[in-house]
């Protein structure tokens, strides 16, 4: 009870105090990606930030910063090898990017790391799974490679930098970079 109550609070206060346990969040559908990804669809107010450990999680003002959903994207350990939770984590993408109210964006899919290891190290790793991600979703999805460009950040743009060995780092970050011109 403790607990929902302060969860509660930390909601309406408009960030969380703690992160919430995987097992309490629910996975966003293809079309809650697609909304968070089109500029045009009306966005609910959303926390600063949703420290999760598997699925996706949507970041961003979009009126501030380029839209953008965070994919928890699960490879095998120092490898840019899609294991089947990953491919269960991009089909969710893929249908939202084949959406026709996307069709006239294109993306970046930017690869993350946590901080173990050296920045040489990270950086080709990011880069890496980040190509893995574009071209399962050329094709699976059938995804016009024009509109999906891959890079990598290694472990330099850490989403909880309070924590940086932690997996909550490592992820797929998908960005609209054709939005902003099209904003309502």
């Amino acid at each position: 009870m403790l607990l929902r109550s302060i969860l509660i609070f930390a909601l309406l206060a408009g960030e969380w105090l703690m992160p919430v346990p995987a097992s309490a969040q629910e996975a966003l559908s293809p079309n809650n990606i697609e909304c968070a990804l089109d500029p045009n669809c009306p966005k609910p107010q959303q926390h600063k930030r949703n420290l999760q450990r598997r699925g996706v999680n949507v970041e961003g003002d979009s009126t501030e910063q380029p839209l953008s959903v965070n994919l928890y994207v699960n490879f095998d350990y120092n490898s840019a090898d899609l294991t089947s939770d990953a491919r269960i984590t991009l089909d969710q993408l893929g249908t939202a990017l084949r959406d026709p109210r996307l069709g006239a964006f294109s993306f970046v899919i930017a690869g993350h790391t946590d901080a173990k290891g050296g920045v040489d190290f990270n950086q080709k790793l990011s880069e890496r799974r980040a190509e893995a991600v574009r071209n399962y979703l050329i094709a699976q999805f059938s995804i016009a490679a024009e509109r999906l460009t891959a890079t990598g950040h290694g472990k330099s743009q850490l989403l909880d930098p309070d924590h940086p060995e932690d997996e909550v780092n490592r992820r797929v970050q998908v960005i609209n970079t054709s939005a902003a011109s099209q904003r309502n």
